[in-house]
């Protein structure tokens, strides 16, 4: 068995290490690649993660040569100052089902880890805004949300066996379905009487272009509305744009819902149309084909993922989330396109968020994404 620190001038370690889960996965329906054009990225020197922070790259050979694990893992110095951590974060943990290959993992980040003082290892956790979070731990039988992970269920027992890791935080995900979902006719008329009592208005966007003027103060509530979740770190001005192009990639203008108070961005909700299926077919590539496929696909399918619902804490309690849920219920509801909708990984312990919205919009969590810790 061989361990290599993957370099981006290395070309034959990059692709064994991009295209290992295409090998792992190829008998798996539920698996979703990712997007290869991000994954390439986020390699290369130019990303803009390492303009503040840094990561490396693992990748576990056999005695034949042939890739069998893989591991990244990252000093993200803005999460660490935020939180006054000294923690590794892991990411893109793949591997077969094989406890020394894991072992070997595991063993290499924490040496990493340590000798730049980190304290933890802790993750998955991806290495921008937006990237899914968590190690899936139940709901194997579901295809996962675009950008949201996948994993063979021994995951979990190499990462709290083998490695000792234990929860930090969970995720979950749940399913609406069109069949017999009954929105109150009194909830739309509470949403619209507080529009006009509070001045709130959500706009109907045509284009990205229109979405693009707002960004910064769209950048503004997102450092504020998620400042007390576990995933939250501020979106550096650099990041800005390569956090929401990934989103434009998929979205439709009008399904991107901001909330406004005047001028003021104060609540948001992000909803787009899945994917996955064009994105299995042409494993994950874009180009040549890949986005004349995604386009179709966009008009083709039935599931719509819903994530990124958030208020300002200086607007919950007036009647903002009222507005937030009706725009979730014109998602799945107003459009007759759509028959499911993926809600995307709330974290278990907002109470308030998942007791909303099975009130208004009563869905069934089928997925659980679990974050892990363990000291270095």
């Amino acid at each position: 068995m061989e361990l290599i620190e993957v370099r981006h001038n290395r070309a034959g370690d990059v692709r064994d290490f991009l295209l290992l889960p295409f090998s792992l996965y190829k008998t798996v329906p539920q698996w979703v690649p990712p997007l290869m054009q991000g994954e390439r990225a986020r390699i290369k020197p130019n990303f803009p993660y390492y303009e503040h922070s840094e990561a490396a790259f693992f990748l576990v050979r056999d005695s034949t040569g042939q890739a069998v694990g893989r591991i990244a893992v990252q000093n993200n110095r803005p999460f660490n100052a935020y939180r006054s951590r000294s923690d590794a974060l892991l990411y893109l943990y793949e591997s077969i089902d094989d406890d020394a290959v894991a072992e070997t993992l595991f063993g290499a980040a924490s040496e990493w880890a340590k000798a730049r003082g980190l304290t933890r290892l802790v993750g998955p956790k991806g290495f921008l805004v937006g990237d899914g979070l968590g190690l899936l731990v139940e709901g194997f039988e579901h295809r996962p949300a675009l950008g949201i992970p996948y994993n063979f269920p021994y995951y979990v027992r190499q990462w709290e066996e083998v490695g000792g890791f234990t929860k930090e935080v969970d995720y979950l995900s749940g399913h609406v379905s069109r069949k017999g979902f009954h929105y109150p006719p009194q909830m739309r008329e509470l949403a619209n009487k507080i529009r006009e009592r509070r001045g709130f208005h959500v706009p109907v966007f045509k284009s990205n272009r229109e979405i693009r003027r707002h960004l910064p103060s769209l950048q503004q509530a997102y450092n504020s509305a998620f400042a007390n979740l576990w995933s939250y770190t501020p979106i550096p001005d650099h990041e800005l744009e390569a956090v929401f192009d990934r989103i434009f990639l998929v979205a439709e203008p009008h399904m991107i819902k901001l909330i406004f108070k005047g001028d003021q961005v104060i609540g948001f909700q992000f909803a787009y149309p899945d994917i996955s299926a064009a994105i299995q077919r042409q494993r994950g590539e874009m180009w040549p084909l890949g986005w004349t496929d995604f386009l179709a696909e966009k008009k083709r399918t039935k599931w719509v993922n819903v994530n990124g619902n958030a208020i300002l804490p200086q607007y919950q309690g007036l009647g903002a989330n009222a507005i937030l849920y009706d725009e979730m219920a014109k998602t799945i509801l107003d459009s007759s396109r759509y028959d499911y909708a993926d809600l995307v990984q709330v974290q278990d312990t907002n109470i308030k968020m998942l007791s909303d919205m099975q009130a208004v919009v009563p869905m069934n969590i089928v997925k659980r994404h679990r974050i892990y810790q363990k000291a270095c």
